[in-house]
């Protein structure tokens, strides 16, 4: 009787929990403090996101979405110039977040159809997809995507959902006392950073600490940036008719993010930046392919003078990369006048 009453203790104590979980996940919330969760972070260009789309009335005509070599790789004030001088769409902007993981680049796309509408979205890819979502996206995602992403297979599912009630409760609180929690209610145009922000430079890396991006690494430390990022690699390890399950965060979202962008008339591209000697082979160009060109920018990989890292290419590996991209893009663009 005894191990009876514990076991329905034990049940009551976890249904409360729940219930309590489940209704701190639903308290209402600011959209922009919630963007603002990852400031001081190597993250904190959220912040800037939602102010460009919901804040600035300036359009967007062609945005960029990836990880950092997207960051560390477009720069969006000079491709923007380029295409001014050749009378096309203009306002550039590099919505790129450090570390990889699809599933924040549709919370952004997503974020930015809601007031803006693209003529051309450049979705960054590497040679092989991350298996994993994105540390991000538990912050700055809303609770609804958080609480069905829409797969099955998503390791980072039950780490994300159990931040919610946390992360809820601190808008919540931070919306009636923001001065408590440093987090505003209130656009300040002052702190504002400008239609275009150049994200090339220097580059924020996971540990948090920040690489010089004006000045090429050295060979050594290019050879042990590609020595630790190669021996990490790992083949697909289920058949390729499981790639959905393999892959999951990627392909998942990259077929979302296509159907938001089709239903707000969107066109899409993909833009593939190697690694330093990295090969020019993308695995998952075909699938890309489905939704858009694949322009394989591996013409950089050979040379050390571009790269900050293995991984980043220099401000000045940037200015070539950037330039190079006027082309293929003035073409959509011009597809569209």
């Amino acid at each position: 009787m005894t191990r009876i009453h514990a076991g329905r203790k034990l049940i009551a104590i976890i249904a409360i929990a729940l219930v309590l979980a489940v209704g701190a996940s639903l308290l209402p919330e600011n959209p922009y403090q919630r963007w603002q969760l990852l400031d001081h972070t190597i993250h904190s260009q959220a912040r800037w996101i939602y102010e460009r789309v919901h804040d600035d009335p300036t359009p967007i005509d062609v945005a960029f979405v990836g990880p950092s070599r997207v960051g560390a790789g477009i720069n969006a004030p000079r491709l923007g110039e380029a295409l001014a001088k050749r009378g096309l769409p203009s306002n550039v902007v590099n919505f790129s977040l450090p570390e990889a993981g699809r599933n924040v680049n549709l919370a952004i796309v997503e974020e930015m159809l809601k007031t803006k509408r693209p003529k051309l979205l450049v979705i960054g890819v590497i040679e092989k997809p991350s298996r994993f979502g994105h540390p991000a996206f538990k912050y700055i995602a809303p609770r609804g995507m958080i609480a069905d992403p829409g797969y099955v297979g998503n390791i980072n599912y039950l780490s994300d959902l159990a931040y919610l009630p946390f992360r809820q409760l601190y808008l919540f609180a931070a919306d009636l006392l923001p001065g408590a929690t440093g987090l505003t209610k209130q656009f300040d145009p002052k702190r504002y950073a400008g239609s275009s922000v150049d994200t090339t430079g220097d580059v924020h890396l996971p540990d948090g600490t920040i690489k010089n991006g004006s000045q090429p690494a050295s060979a050594a430390e290019l050879a042990r940036g590609v020595h630790k990022l190669e021996s990490g690699m790992h083949p697909p390890i289920l058949p390729a008719s499981l790639a959905d399950v393999e892959f999951g965060d990627e392909r998942h979202f990259i077929r979302r993010i296509a159907a938001a962008a089709k239903a707000h008339s969107v066109p899409i591209a993909f833009i593939a930046i190697p690694y330093y000697t990295g090969p020019d082979t993308i695995q998952e160009e075909p699938f890309y392919r489905q939704y858009g060109p694949v322009w394989n920018a591996g013409f950089l990989s050979p040379h050390a003078e571009w790269y900050c890292d293995y991984g980043h290419l220099t401000s000045g590996g940037a200015k070539i990369l950037s330039d190079w991209l006027v082309t293929p893009i003035a073409a959509e663009l011009e597809k569209r006048r």
